[in-house]
């Protein structure tokens, strides 16, 4: 019983020490870049057709983002899924229109929504003026 008790009480005080851990890891980065779609609502001959554009932008925005965002964390958002933004609110895909896009979220800022991105170069652009940083991909 004694050692139960022990277990416990190292437990109870090693606990605020992981979650500090946790909000200082979460803190290191300075913003969101949220890849999000709704495949369930995107079922269709264009929907694919969107889906397959998404799918090749990406990978081209991933690069974006590593090389000229590295403060900031990319994350892909699909249906079903809940992400807590920065500014308090909370990204829901099953609720959001239009149902395929990009959210930028940053702390002490609104998140900004980017629907209709026709290339990586309007991400690149968008996403610096947001983050108020340069990207080699904007051509502006």
């Amino acid at each position: 019983m004694k050692e139960l008790l022990i277990m416990i009480a190292l437990i109870v005080m090693n606990a605020p020490s992981v979650s500090a851990q946790k909000r200082n890891q979460a803190g290191n980065a300075n913003g969101f870049a949220v890849a999000f779609l709704d495949e369930g609502r995107l079922a269709t001959p264009t929907g694919r057709s969107a889906i397959e554009d998404f799918e090749y932008f990406f990978k081209l925005i991933e690069e974006i983002v590593k090389r000229d965002f590295p403060n900031v964390e990319l994350k892909v958002l699909r249906r079903g899924e809940l992400l807590r933004l920065h500014d308090g609110t909370s990204l829901n895909v099953q609720n959001m229109y239009p149902e395929i896009g990009y959210v930028l979220s940053a702390p002490g800022k609104k998140r900004r929504l980017l629907a209709g991105l026709q290339s990586d170069a309007d991400f690149a652009c968008a996403a610096a003026a947001f983050f108020q940083r340069t990207s080699s991909a904007c051509p502006k």
